[in-house]
């Protein structure tokens, strides 16, 4: 990240006082009011991950996210400085989070009038950033509100990267690297791994409640698949959001080995897969590796796409590379403690992986 100092400190923004009816107290309150106005005014320049240049206080105090996916990325280290969570549509509850997370305000913060009214020095937004257009719509939003916007790279294979910017931008290192250097012992892992992959085994992601929309081989919401070195059977085209919607028989056709149902309660095709006559015949089912995707407080598959994704990659370790499950479990109850600041027991660890 590079600074520049600009020091506005000499700049003429004194205004000339008068005794009025006011007297002393009048002068008084055009003091604090130039000292307010001008001690804000020291700024620093800062490249985002996304290569731009974006004027920044030189002390952030209050910040918000852009989405729910960059909720995940700034609480564990903006701690006090985050000054509100965006507005995630898709959940009523969350388990296995901190009360402090649950009792942050809540707000819309893609309205405008919202946005200005919380006074953020800075607002973030996690972001792929080979998608221009996206973020050309993150800054023109900026422009809306005269925010500066900073964004972050939230490939999951760069958030280590992510999470240590963010922490020199809020000064706030040491919270950064506790964060950054788990994420970089779950990459050496990994990367120990897929070295010597055996025979790529054949997966397939099942959503919605029949489990017929899936993330295709080409969708970003499968990249656990590809990083994993597993074969994604479902080599379709992509709909507007990154899914596609199939036919149980080409699901059949595609015969694939696991099947990984995403999706809470209801909204999950856990148990419809292993209850139709017709998903029977699919080898997943057959030799009963259907699994259910852990959720709470967010998938450990793809929605939102950001830190929670890390989980994944952690369980799929253990299910395809035979790493012990007491390392899963470990490595599990340390990411809640430190991402979700929530201390996981036993029980709550069962809980995880049961469709409820």
């Amino acid at each position: 990240m590079i600074l520049n100092k600009l020091n506005h400190s000499h700049l003429p923004c004194l205004p000339l006082l008068r005794r009025g009816p006011g007297g002393g107290r009048t002068a008084v309150a055009f003091l604090a009011a130039w000292f307010i106005v001008c001690g804000n005014l020291s700024a620093r320049t800062i490249t985002d991950m996304a290569g731009r240049k974006v004027n920044v206080p030189d002390r952030i105090t209050r910040i918000i996210p852009y989405d729910n996916k960059t909720n995940l990325l700034l609480f564990p280290v903006a701690g006090e400085k985050l000054a509100a969570k965006a507005w995630w549509a898709r959940e009523s509850y969350f388990r296995y989070i901190s009360k402090e997370w649950l009792k942050l305000r809540e707000i819309d913060t893609r309205n405008a009038e919202e946005v200005i009214k919380l006074h953020p020095d800075v607002i973030v937004v996690g972001s792929f950033l080979d998608d221009r257009a996206t973020i050309e719509n993150y800054v023109a939003f900026a422009r809306k509100v005269n925010i500066p916007l900073v964004i972050v790279d939230l490939h999951l294979m760069h958030l280590d990267r992510t999470v240590d910017f963010l922490g020199n931008l809020l000064d706030r290192p040491k919270e950064a690297k506790a964060c950054s250097d788990y994420i970089r012992s779950v990459y050496k892992g990994i990367e120990e791994l897929v070295k010597n992959p055996a025979a790529k085994k054949r997966v397939y992601m099942a959503n919605d409640p029949n489990g017929l929309r899936t993330a295709p081989n080409a969708s970003l919401h499968a990249e656990l698949f590809d990083i994993m070195q597993l074969e994604n059977v479902a080599k379709t085209a992509l709909d507007a959001n990154g899914f596609a919607l199939v036919s149980i028989e080409q699901v059949m056709m595609w015969n694939p080995e696991y099947v990984f149902c995403v999706g809470k309660g209801e909204a999950s095709p856990y148990r419809a897969v292993l209850k139709s006559a017709l998903w029977r015949t699919i080898t997943a089912v057959k030799e009963k590796k259907v699994f259910f995707v852990p959720c709470n407080p967010y998938s450990w598959f793809d929605i939102p796409p950001s830190l929670n994704r890390l989980m994944g990659l952690v369980w799929f370790s253990q299910i395809f590379y035979d790493q012990p499950e007491e390392v899963t479990k470990q490595k599990v109850i340390e990411f809640y403690r430190l991402f979700y600041k929530y201390k996981l027991s036993d029980k709550e660890y069962s809980q995880l992986f049961k469709w409820s």
